[in-house]
């Protein structure tokens, strides 16, 4: 059996401002950092065999203090990042409706399919990261795997674990430094813990 500890990464700035951060970089916050302490301190208990990460600043801080207490090397993988805003970088919802709300409109239209100009659409942000997870567990089968990622990474995962699609995309509540974890046998996958976040 493979078990999969998805892990998001801890509160930054543009989480507090609400401010679409996908391929940029973001500051963890100061309470962000209180997160990661205790974060810490839960994962020191579960055994972990291998640790990946996108390349954001973000992921690698969450995980970096569990990464020496087990004395394991971060594997940074580009193709776990959160979906590309494109033109949205850095900027919230309610700039977009009221700063382009033709393109506000086409996104809520469009939903799935929607692609961010200049960026991803979810579609293409699934497929990517259904990859690179088939992957990841197909090369560390009966592993315990820490995946430190992000909240629309962790759905997509989650998503296509069980159904094999995007569809159930929004049906999973994934919040700053929450852990969930996936046990697969045979294809076949289990969720075990979902958003636990009873440790902070």
């Amino acid at each position: 059996m493979t078990r999969l500890i998805l892990v998001r990464h801890a509160l930054t700035t543009d989480n507090q401002d609400n401010r679409l951060s996908g391929h940029i970089d973001s500051s963890v916050s100061k309470e962000g950092k209180i997160q990661i302490d205790k974060l810490t301190n839960y994962l020191k208990n579960i055994e972990i065999d291998k640790i990946f990460s996108t390349t954001s600043s973000r992921t690698k801080d969450t995980v970096k203090n569990i990464a020496s207490v087990k004395n394991i090397e971060i594997i940074e993988k580009d193709t776990l990042k959160e979906i590309n805003f494109g033109d949205f970088e850095g900027v919230t919802f309610e700039e977009i409706k009221n700063n382009n709300p033709e393109e506000f409109d086409k996104m809520v239209k469009e939903g799935y399919n929607y692609k961010y100009p200049g960026g991803e659409s979810l579609i293409e942000t699934y497929d990517r990261v259904a990859k690179e997870i088939d992957k990841i567990i197909s090369e560390n089968k009966d592993n315990n795997i820490l995946v430190c990622s992000h909240g629309g990474t962790i759905r997509n995962i989650i998503t296509h674990l069980i159904s094999k699609s995007y569809e159930y995309h929004w049906n999973f509540r994934v919040d700053n430094a929450s852990v969930s974890i996936l046990e697969i046998q045979d294809g076949f996958t289990v969720i075990n813990t979902m958003n636990n976040t009873s440790f902070i």
